[in-house]
């Protein structure tokens, strides 16, 4: 079946660079370095950059969701290969592991609890729950911090963008993050909480506090988009498309009508799920939070006049 990446480019192509690149030094280069991998351009541009620079990472981890777009999984063996070429460690898929819940993907969570994905409500606990807390298990076990703490050594943790996190900044484990050079408004979102010395820190503050480091590697190396993507070609790979939830809030009104031209069964999907939590809905209208993606299309097919913004 035919995707969607660039066919022209070759998939099995993956020449080897010898070009010698001088950057910034590597935050940390006595520290184990841990890619979150979300299939998306950046964080693909982050590993063909680290196989240019010959920074070898000791885990590259892809959290699943359970709803990304079937372009995304089917990215997953093309990367894989390159990997292999390059000699680099294999992906290594994660995901939540509820312990009591009657559901495993975020799609299965909202629509049981009659909700949208929490980024339509402005928060971001289902990329803290569906990718940050199964990669951090994965890193835990395999770099048990109290080891690693009592060495004075810290975890290089490079990020791709779709895990969410990249708008913080963070000590402890170094973690490089896909972000490229002209997206310095997402480096920091967290407010600073007053009372927080008070209590008693969550894990999730402990172990960015003492054990994760935050590397901003594409803005490091001055990284746009546009050059991530020659990267990626320059390597002779496919361009990824981006990566998401096929039905996250933050899509753009011109991705919703891709879906429903690529994917008409996902967008039944996606409607449903709004359809469902539309019961529950105060502070938004509904999975594009200020509007309805079925009132959308619905008005799209009454006025075909104007392309989407």
């Amino acid at each position: 079946m035919a995707t969607h990446f660039e066919a022209a480019v070759p998939f099995f192509s993956f020449p080897l660079t010898t070009e010698i690149i001088m950057d910034p030094p590597r935050p940390r280069p006595d520290c184990p370095l841990v890619v979150a991998y979300g299939l998306g351009v950046n964080s693909t541009a982050m590993l063909v950059e680290f196989a240019k620079r010959g920074i070898v990472p000791d885990m590259i981890l892809f959290a699943d969701t359970g709803g990304e777009k079937p372009e995304t999984y089917a990215y997953l063996p093309v990367i894989e290969s390159y990997l292999k070429e390059v000699k680099f460690p294999p992906v290594v898929t994660v995901r939540y592991e509820p312990k009591w819940a009657a559901y495993h993907t975020l799609e299965g969570q909202c629509l049981h609890t009659g909700t949208l994905p929490s980024i339509a409500y402005g928060g971001r606990s289902c990329a803290a729950k569906y990718k940050r807390q199964p990669q951090d298990k994965m890193i835990t076990a395999a770099f048990p911090p109290a080891e690693l703490v009592a060495r004075g050594k810290r975890v290089v943790r490079a990020i791709g963008f779709d895990a969410g996190e990249g708008r913080r900044t963070y000590a402890g484990v170094v973690k490089a993050v896909g972000l490229d050079a002209g997206e310095s408004h997402r480096l920091t979102w967290a407010k600073p909480d007053p009372d927080a010395q008070e209590r008693k820190p969550s894990r999730e503050a402990w172990l960015d506090a003492h054990f994760f480091t935050y590397w901003y590697a594409l803005r490091d190396w001055g990284m746009d988009r546009a050059a991530c993507e020659r990267s990626i070609r320059a390597a002779g790979l496919p361009v990824p498309v981006k990566s998401a939830c096929w039905f996250c809030p933050a899509s753009k009104k011109k991705e919703i009508v891709w879906l429903r031209e690529h994917h008409p069964d996902l967008l039944e999907r996606a409607l449903a799920l709004e359809a469902n939590a539309q019961p529950n809905l105060t502070s938004v209208v509904g999975l594009g939070r200020s509007f309805s993606w079925s009132e959308f299309l619905t008005d799209l097919d009454d006025t075909p006049l104007f392309p989407c913004p």
